[in-house]
């Protein structure tokens, strides 16, 4: 009893709490409106020298002077072109595809094919085929453009995230990253029985034998679902084809039954080319090319800001009821 009593009077501060909240986010979405979306562009080069500049001040004074002003010139010197870095961390509906697209798009306006490169930093476990075919196809453009690819995997690349990473010319990953995952699946829960009890029925129609293959409420048949598995079969079809398009080394019988490799047993099969960090690489080739990640952000509209308190107070009310 007394811990439900806690818990109404937590809910009810978490209400006012949201209620004050939203009447803030109101008032801000009025006043300022919605505020555009855009590139962020970091120059990491310069920011690494700034670094490293700020902990040799105490011990080495003259020589953190000039690297801090080697720093500010870092951004004007005659470098051997621009190393892209763009960070993609995917979900199932791959609900960054625009920040995506639009910085893809930038990076081909302005960079060079002669001298520059792109390095994707890549965390997927993939999602939806159609929407992570078309995230491939976005890293296809930077490869068109004539602009080697590197991508790094750091933590997972798996499904329609190993789509994503074996366009590139280069793949790298994490000692642990787990790879792979080249196979389709797919989940379709069913409640015709259950309806069927409470006698309630559900009609399907369609126009089109097969317009419908299985359903949520109707009563699924044996014709249905081997149509069904018939439609997964050609997606992991074309997905093979798209994989051994761009690393035809590989043996399909053993990478693409939908198992998942980490590290170097990755490296072993052919699904990467080399297992490491990205980072070291990275600031090797600040020291000859101007290292700049591109990130577009989206608009911080209202639904946003609301998104994101929701989530925080879940997150807080969770915690709560965890130590309770």
């Amino acid at each position: 009893m007394e811990l439900l009593t806690e818990l109404l009077g937590f809910t009810l501060k978490i209400a006012l709490v949201v209620v004050a909240g939203l009447v803030l986010i109101a008032a801000i979405a009025r006043s300022q409106g919605v505020r555009e979306g855009g590139l962020r562009v970091v120059d990491w080069g310069a920011r690494w020298m700034q670094y490293r500049a700020r902990l040799l001040q105490p011990r080495q004074a003259k020589q953190a002077k000039k690297l801090a002003k080697s720093a500010k010139k870092l951004a004007k010197s005659d470098m051997q072109g621009t190393l892209w870095v763009l960070v993609f961390n995917g979900d199932m509906r791959v609900s960054n595809l625009k920040g995506l697209r639009e910085s893809i798009s930038a990076i081909i306006m302005a960079a060079d094919p002669k001298t520059d490169q792109v390095c994707v930093r890549l965390k997927s476990p993939g999602g939806g085929v159609s929407e992570y075919g078309l995230a491939a196809s976005q890293l296809i453009r930077l490869r068109d453009a004539g602009l080697r690819l590197t991508v790094a995997v750091e933590g997972v690349a798996a499904s329609g995230g190993y789509m994503m990473a074996v366009v590139a010319d280069h793949i790298v990953a994490a000692p642990f990253a787990a790879v792979g995952s080249i196979g389709v699946v797919a989940q379709v829960p069913n409640f015709h029985r259950a309806l069927k009890k409470a006698d309630i029925d559900v009609e399907v129609l369609t126009a089109g034998k097969h317009k419908r293959t299985l359903t949520l409420l109707g009563e699924n048949t044996e014709e249905g679902r081997e149509k069904f598995k018939q439609d997964l079969d050609q997606i992991h079809s074309l997905f093979k084809a798209f994989v051994v398009q761009y690393r035809p080394q590989l043996d399909l019988e053993q990478v693409a039954e939908g198992d998942v490799w980490f590290g170097q047993d990755a490296l072993s099969v052919g699904l990467i080319d080399e297992v490491g960090q990205i980072d070291d690489w990275l600031m090797q080739q600040s020291e000859t090319q101007a290292v700049l990640e591109v990130r577009y952000e989206l608009p911080k509209t209202l639904g946003t800001w609301l998104g994101r308190g929701v989530h925080a107070l879940a997150v807080q009310l969770r915690e709560w009821l965890w130590t309770k």
